[in-house]
């Protein structure tokens, strides 16, 4: 099972939380638990595949290579045009392939580049094996000699390297062929290879081969060369020792800060020494003082590492190219991960054991969780624990997305010009060279619409001002759309974009970019805060003998990262358009492109299937998109497909809102609050759309609010709008909260859920529901635990925390379900408003249906949303969508019960396809609508508590969450599996936004540096809790909701904060420990990514001692 949970290291999910996954997977494994096994079906055997009768294969219709002396005869037949060597094609993750390229050269299968072969002395291996070849003849060859026990360390390093799917396919020269090209390219086979004196060996058709050092080849020029083989040496592990560290901003796929260190002892005496480093910058390798330094040295003696870390200070110049991290950082832990190794390799009476942990890197578990339900048989199939009723499709690949509908005849792909001078003033755009490339059908922009040049109407819902569709003067920031390109294919419109020029009005006097809050409010020459939201409060009693606590907390963005970027088929027909968007929100992309064509309502057609993810980002920047491509369709009267790359959508649209916050507060000696006053100021983009209006009702949480007071304010930001993400301004508010509390209870020195008992009013439910939580999760013991812990181990730091939740759930709109039953065979279809985004609305629906029709749920089809049947939908979202979809549906199905009444009290005897039939012939009416209206359903709370324990690396900033609790209310959950993705998903997203997505824009031009998952980095398969346990609060029933139930989308997302608090009681010990004793409440701010933690914990060299 530990095979199957290291291979998700490729896989990004943000609706699950990966645990079902993992789980599916595992029960595949030889050593699955009998629970999985239990809970996943069979499987049939695959469909034939056409197979050569020669070499058993699947067809492919390619030629490949099979002897190195062809690469050559190849090279002399394409003489000068440009070619590419292509072993496993995965460098192009890391840098775009030119576009230039002519010729493309397979030698993946060329026999004497795989080959491999051991002597006394040294290991030979070709240069095209693979990632994962060569860590199984690592092993293999390590096992069965004792002078390659080192090898051991390198695969443990290998398998950190990307994950399965590229280590199955990228090749090691490959790898060492990308630093080559690029030196700053972190190439870890390189840094492994280098510390142990790896040579190489290069060809370039001779007769001779030549042989050279790895430090020599990054300098080499390789045009017309092959890399053919890799020369390991054989090493005695008696007298030496290797050790290598790669530090990611996650646990796995992610490029990193690397360490490799190679040294010779006799006894305690340094005889030699390699010492290489990777992200300082890109020429530096060795550490050469410090490799001379430590020759003759006692290595085990606390005058020799500190001498070592001074000279290794001096001679470490980390560079600063953003979006790297911090020089100081990538210094410090070089210095830190050095002491690391020192720790490692000393006996252990050379240590002092408080610090012997910490040359251990973290130990990851299997993960494993549980999940605790309530379920009602009687009310089957609502409440049943079934799978989504897409979920076999989804994983086979059939579930259609926009850009699976087949091509249609003249159909053309668009792709934005987008503007790079913010500020500039647009004075023209020529698009002419883009044009005449073949296959570059047209190019428009602000002028050619005939209708209205916005995509957010005026005087809709949550829209204070128009925005550009195109950019007609005054570019807002960078990668701002002017316009769309049409052309035949998807990288043919992609590619002319770049070849549109526009020329800006010459100014000199520009102000300056600025793309952070921070420098917003630092600004006193731009007016761009202004007052939005706020509440005041009453004074409390006895002012005058109250503890004053004062601070601040900036938590900053969050890209959404939906699976399917924003995309749009647009197909012009006789009457008008029709839309297949990627939205959650027809009404509103309706509208936009209507007003966009100058066309009335009925003549757009919008229709949806599903969504590849939401979270926000499909509310109101589809409609951009779709008017783009509408009009490119309508102009040219051509179906026009837009499918945004990731880059892209990362560059044009908004995301979460950044949120600073300034507070102070008064508070008696139990920590109870007698006077608050929290200012924020959250960061809206280029304009001041999609108010994040919850932000300050959901500050109080489930606190006694009467003596708060909030001012809320708004800033524009040189960055695209910013719009809504999961949970937006409830996660903001609520984290505001909780953070005071944790400031509090350090002030008051009690503990923070005390702190936090002592504010919830006395009759709040919560109150009670906390107390039970603390005991369920053993809070008080497990935390005299870690306290123990923590006092025994100086660099390995572990803490715990607590967080409740109250959730206010409120709705809005309106919204249309159709329910139909057809004769033949009593089955029945539904569509509602709703979108399907993979938040299991559809199943929710169609168990809906089946319980209040009283049939099986496979009598159930949930056919596509449109605005034929759903017209002036409401937006999914707001943790709503589901229940108000089922609601509409509940009510459809009544409608229709009461007119099969008379047929049933006929037909006592009769099934359902019988009654149906009679019905029929009754001419009774067997289709039914119902609108949903807010008026229908009555506001509640959600009430919920989460409990967060992990571990850090203080050396490094890595941390291993080890084990979460989470508590919620979901009422009678009409799905519990369902809901319990959507809490483990939702807290999952949390982890992200709270440790390791982070967005880093250029400080002069405005521009996203980390706008691919090269650089993004959400939590991934590793990064989840090892221990994770969902339970539902047990017999609970919601009189207000849908069919007893409450919403679950987002509570969970909030809660995710816990994870913050328990890190910074790791730290707080780690800073005692430092010196940092009774220190005041110190700066934490999001995301706390492992730079930001390893600054935070007072790492200083003179610390890093042995006894």
């Amino acid at each position: 099972m530990e095979e199957v949970e290291n291979s998700f290291g490729g896989n990004i999910c943000r609706c699950t939380g990966y645990r079902p996954i993992l789980d599916a997977f595992k029960s595949l494994a030889i050593d699955a638990d009998k629970n999985l096994l239990d809970a996943c079906k069979d499987i049939e055997d695959l469909s034939d595949i056409k197979m050569c009768p020669k070499s058993g294969n699947p067809c492919s219709g390619q030629m490949h290579l099979h002897y190195h002396n062809e690469i050559f005869k190849i090279f002399e037949t394409i003489g000068e045009k440009p070619y590419i060597l292509i072993g496993g094609n995965t460098a192009h993750g890391v840098y775009r392939r030119s576009t230039d390229l002519k010729v493309f050269v397979d030698i993946s299968s060329v026999e004497e580049l795989k080959a491999y072969q051991v002597t006394e002395n040294s290991l030979e291996i070709g240069g095209a094996v693979t990632l994962t070849e060569a860590m199984e003849i690592f092993t293999k060859v390590a096992n069965e000699n004792k002078n390659f026990q080192y090898l051991h360390e390198i695969v443990k390093h290998f398998d950190l390297i990307a994950n399965v799917p590229v280590r199955n396919n990228g090749t090691l020269a490959g790898n060492l062929m990308i630093k080559n090209a690029h030196n700053e390219f972190p190439s870890d086979i390189f840094i492994c290879f280098e510390a142990i004196g790896t040579m190489i060996n290069i060809w370039d058709g001779s007769k001779n081969e030549i042989q050279i050092s790895l430090n020599h080849f990054i300098s080499t020029d390789m045009n017309k060369k092959v890399l053919t083989k890799i020369t390991l040496p054989a090493i005695d592990p008696v007298k030496f020792f290797y050790r290598s560290y790669k530090i990611m901003p996650r646990a796995q796929n992610a490029h990193a800060y690397v360490n490799a260190i190679f040294v010779q002892l006799n006894d305690s005496k340094v005889i030699s020494a390699k010492i290489c480093f990777g992200g300082i910058d890109p020429k530096f390798v060795h550490a050469t003082n410090t490799e001379t330094f430590l020759i003759g040295e006692n290595l085990f003696e606390n005058s020799t590492l500190q001498r070592a870390l001074a000279i290794l200070n001096d001679e470490l110049k980390p560079d600063w190219v953003l979006p790297d991290a911090s020089p100081e950082y990538r210094k410090n832990l070089a210095l830190a991960l050095f002491y690391k190794f020192i720790l490692n390799i000393a006996p252990n009476e050379k240590v002092v054991a408080k610090f012997k942990s910490g040359g251990e890197i973290l130990k990851r578990d299997l993960s494993s969780g549980t999940q605790t339900f309530d379920t009602y048989k009687q009310n089957w199939p609502l409440t049943k624990n079934i799978p989504k009723i897409e979920a076999d499709i989804q994983c086979t690949g059939e579930a259609k997305y926009i850009n699976d509908h087949p091509p249609l005849p003249n159909e053309l792909h668009a792709a934005f010009v987008t503007a790079k001078n913010v500020h500039g003033e647009i004075l023209n755009i020529d698009a002419s060279k883009a044009l005449k490339m073949p296959g570059v059908v047209a190019f428009f922009s602000a002028k050619d619409i005939p209708g209205t040049n916005t995509f957010m109407p005026p005087n809709y819902l949550f829209v204070s001002e128009p925005e550009e569709i195109f950019c007609s003067s005054k570019v807002l920031f960078y990668n701002q759309p002017v316009g769309v390109i049409v052309a035949k294919t998807f990288e043919l419109a992609n590619k002319a974009a770049d070849m549109i020029t526009i020329t800006y009005v010459e100014d000199n006097n520009k102000s300056k970019v600025m793309t952070s809050i921070m420098e917003v409010k630092d600004d006193k020459l731009r007016t761009l805060i202004c007052p939005e939201y706020s509440v005041e409060g009453q004074q409390g009693d006895n002012i005058q003998h109250s503890e004053s606590i004062t601070g601040n907390f900036h938590f900053d963005s969050q890209y959404h990262y939906t699976m399917e970027t924003q995309s749009c088929l647009c197909i012009p027909i006789e009457d008008g358009i029709d839309v297949y968007s990627s939205t959650q929100w027809m009404d509103a992309t309706q509208i936009a492109v209507a007003e966009t064509l100058l066309l009335p309502n009925n003549a757009v057609n919008m229709k949806v299937r599903r969504l590849g993810g939401g979270f926000g980002s499909k509310i109101s920047r589809p409609a951009q998109i779709a008017c783009a491509s509408a009009l490119a369709a309508y102009l040219l009267n051509r179906p026009v497909r837009f499918v945004m790359t990731m880059e892209a959508n990362m560059n044009v649209f908004g995301k979460r809102l950044p949120c600073y916050s300034e507070y102070k507060v008064e508070v008696d000696k139990n920590g109870r609050i007698l006077k608050l006053r929290n200012e924020y100021i959250e960061d809206y983009g280029c304009s001041f759309n999609e108010p994040a209006y919850l932000t300050t009702g959901f500050f109080n949480n489930c606190y006694d609010n009467k003596y708060f007071n909030v001012i809320a304010k708004k800033a524009k930001t040189d960055k695209a709008s910013n719009t809504w993400c999961r949970g937006p301004g409830t996660l903001e508010g609520i984290a505001m909260i909780e953070n005071i509390m944790e400031h509090i209870s350090r002030k008051v020195n009690r503990d923070p859920i005390d702190v936090r008992l002592e504010n919830i009013p006395k009759e709040s439910v919560i109150k009670k529901l906390l107390k039970e939580f603390i005991q369920k999760t053993n809070y008080h013991d497990r935390k005299k635990e870690i306290t123990n812990y923590n006092l025994n181990n100086r660099w390995i730091k572990r803490g715990i925390a607590i967080v409740p939740i109250k959730f206010h759930i409120e709705y809005f709109g309106s919204l249309h379900a159709l329910v139909s039953i057809y004769h033949r065979d009593g089955s029945v279809s539904v569509t509602v408003g709703g979108i399907e985004m993979g938040q299991g609305l559809n199943t929710k629906v169609a168990q809906t249906a089946a319980y209040a029709l009283g049939i099986p749920l496979e009598k159930v089809s949930v056919k596509p949303s449109n605005t034929l049947t759903a017209p002036n939908a409401i937006v999914t979202g707001g943790s709503i969508g589901s229940e108000i979809s089922c609601h509409a549906i509940k009510k459809a199905c009544d409608i229709l019960n009461e007119r099969l009444k008379p047929i049933k009290e006929q037909n006592t005897d009769s099934n359902w396809n019988e009654l149906i039939e009679k019905a029929y012939v009754a001419d009774v009416d067997l289709s039914a609508n119902y609108m949903y209206k807010s008026a229908d359903v009555e506001e509640y709370q959600v009430w919920g508590a989460s409990c967060c324990e992990l571990e850090v690396d203080i050396l490094t900033g890595n941390i291993l969450i080890k084990r979460v609790d989470i508590m919620e209310d979901v009422g009678e959950s009409l799905s519990p599996g369902i809901d319990i993705g959507q809490i483990e998903g939702g807290f999952v997203m949390g982890l992200g936004y709270w440790l390791t997505e982070n967005l880093i824009y250029d400080r002069i031009t405005g521009e996203l540096l980390t706008n691919r998952s090269w650089n993004y980095k959400p939590p991934g398969a590793k990064d989840i809790p090892i221990d994770f346990r969902i339970s539902f609060l047990s017999k609970s029933s919601n009189p207000f909701g849908v069919l007893r139930s409450k919403a679950v989308g987002e509570p969970p997302l909030v809660a995710s904060v816990v994870v913050l608090f328990a890190l910074r009681h790791a730290l707080d010990s780690a800073r005692n420990d430092s010196g940092r004793k009774n220190d005041e409440y110190y700066q934490l701010d999001a995301p706390a990514t492992s730079e930001k933690i390893f600054l935070t914990a007072n790492n200083k060299p003179e610390m890093f001692l042995l006894s």
